[in-house]
């Protein structure tokens, strides 16, 4: 049976491993390419049984995989309801209701405001942080369960959350990573029974027009395409807080500042918006904040809901994904960042469990959502200012310091400078190291190629292209931006495509599909779709 393009951004996976038991209150974290598993109640005991276990899921394997601690590891006291963060290649765990000792199955829970980091490189716990004895009193947050948290660079926010007896925490604290002490805390009464927390490790930038490389003459310049910069202690990223409690959804923007301060302000939620989702997670791509949740309902119809807010414009969109998620219990939402994924775990079989408010999170089935194929994604980063990339195009076009040519199917000639060619793109770096170990004969040549054919000596490289998709290419060895108007032009970015998926070329095959993805519209869609089919890129295909 064919399926609408709106299911095709959804497909079913079940999990292999060590696939953990059904939990509920445990934390789940991505790292690299991994999601780590940490703690959580037992959802099939008669009574409160906690876990200090640690699970790791591969998610290009999908294989769950529990990790042993060293015999000589402190590992953490088992507990719920905690939140467990990434910074620096470190899982940062904090807080939730612990077991008193080592008893797993003891009655007697205490509430925990510890800090602890278990190392994915190492694969080992480090030693408890003295935090008290180094922070002021009044710094170090009460212990607390049921909180938010999240690390803008290189700062651990602990927001809201409950004491042992059930009050609400009505405050933010800010703890240095680095050198592990409390630095902030201030008042912040944030409604967070179904709410989380989201940031992330990128600005999205779009430079000015006048600021964009380009050629000393030409045609008007495209728009230039936005990218990506990472975070830093003096940039931070916005903290975007959702509550989705009926009938008043709520976002707050936090906005970390130098001093350790946490500036606070209302954003309007707007005339449409997501209905009250229990349990919400997500993430932010991008300029776009992704939002995913159950709906309880009476008619057990669409209970798994998820919408996009772009940030740039505030307005809020549900993704359509069809059947695909009508049926079955899907629980939490794992943002997936470097693959433009959405990962959520749960069965095609089974019904929303919400058993005394709590959500039960099962492993062994993930249903994954194509980001991309919604034009949701991070653009690719800045590799090139804006002032050297005007100067490697005006170097280009000048050619009279070039020592290397390019020969076109036309057999024109576009000179360059070789050693900028090999520092920019691996593959031909590694045919001229390949041409320099079979002899001095300037005459010896390496053939590669299906789709384009290129030949290298180490004086020219011959392309089977023609002189626009050749100069753009250059232009892009020269520039690192896909700036000019030679380069945006659709035809020559589809064959831009095809050469930057043969011949190893990712930084460019990401500013292609950037680009492309920018300019979709029904007259480029045919077009778009052929040659993405043939590079093997779904997500653009799809769209």
């Amino acid at each position: 049976m064919l399926r609408s393009p709106s299911e095709m951004v959804v497909h079913y996976r079940e999990t292999i491993g060590d696939v953990p038991p059904r939990l509920i209150g445990a934390s789940i974290t991505l790292g690299g390419q991994k999601l780590y598993l940490f703690g959580g109640s037992l959802a099939s005991a008669s009574e409160t049984r906690l876990l200090s276990a640690l699970y790791a899921f591969d998610l290009e394997l999908l294989k769950w995989e529990r990790i042993k601690p060293a015999p000589e590891d402190s590992v953490p006291n088992a507990r719920y309801f905690h939140t467990a963060d990434m910074w620096n290649n470190h899982l940062v765990v904090f807080g939730g209701l612990g077991a008193r000792g080592n008893n797993a199955k003891s009655e007697q829970l205490q509430v925990l405001n510890d800090v602890r980091l278990f190392n994915i490189s190492t694969r080992r716990w480090l030693p408890p942080a003295r935090t008290p004895g180094l922070s002021p009193l009044t710094l170090v947050p009460r212990p607390r369960h049921t909180h938010l948290s999240c690390i803008s660079s290189n700062r651990l926010l602990i927001i809201g959350g409950q004491d042992f007896f059930g009050e609400r925490l009505d405050d933010v604290c800010v703890y240095d990573l680095g050198k592990k002490e409390w630095i902030q805390r201030q008042q912040y009464a944030p409604t967070l029974k179904h709410a989380f927390a989201a940031t992330s490790q990128w600005h999205t930038r779009t430079p000015l027009p006048d600021a964009v490389a380009t050629g000393p003459d030409g045609p008007p310049l495209p728009e230039p395409l936005s990218y990506s910069e990472r975070v830093t202690n003096k940039s931070p990223s916005d903290i975007y807080i959702y509550s989705s409690d009926h009938p008043q959804r709520r976002l707050d923007v936090m906005s970390p500042l130098p001093n350790a301060e946490i500036q606070l302000k209302d954003s309007p939620v707007g005339a449409s918006q997501p209905p009250s989702l229990h349990f919400p997670s997500g993430g932010i791509l991008g300029n776009t904040l992704i939002l995913a949740g159950n709906y309880p309902s009476e008619n057990k119809d669409h209970l798994f809901f998820m919408w996009t807010l772009d940030l740039a414009t505030n307005t809020w969109s549900p993704i359509d994904t069809g059947d695909s998620l009508k049926n079955g219990s899907w629980s939490t939402g794992f943002l997936w960042h470097s693959h433009s994924k959405l990962v959520v775990f749960g069965n095609r079989i089974g019904a929303f469990v919400d058993a005394a408010n709590q959500l039960v999170l099962g492993w062994n089935e993930v249903a994954v959502v194509d980001l991309q194929a919604l034009g949701i994604y991070q653009p690719p980063p800045l590799k090139m200012d804006e002032a050297n990339q005007r100067l490697g195009l005006a170097a280009l076009a000048d050619g009279r310091r070039g020592d290397f040519d390019f020969l076109c199917e036309d057999g024109r000639r576009i000179h360059c400078r070789r050693k900028t060619i090999m520092e920019r793109w691996p593959w031909f770096h590694e045919q001229q190291m390949r041409l320099m170990r079979m002899g001095d004969d300037p005459s010896t040549s390496i053939k590669h190629g299906k789709r384009t054919e290129i030949t290298v000596t180490r004086t020219s490289c011959s392309l089977s292209q023609s002189y626009p998709v050749t100069m753009a290419l250059l232009q892009y060895f020269y520039s690192m931006v896909l700036g000019t108007p030679l380069q945006r032009a659709p035809a020559v970015l589809s064959n831009l495509l095809l050469i930057s998926t043969e011949f190893q070329i990712p930084h460019l095959q990401a500013l292609v599909r950037h680009a492309m993805h920018l300019a979709l519209s029904e007259a480029t869609a045919a077009g778009v779709y052929e040659i993405a089919a043939s590079c093997g890129c779904r997500s653009l295909q799809i769209r």
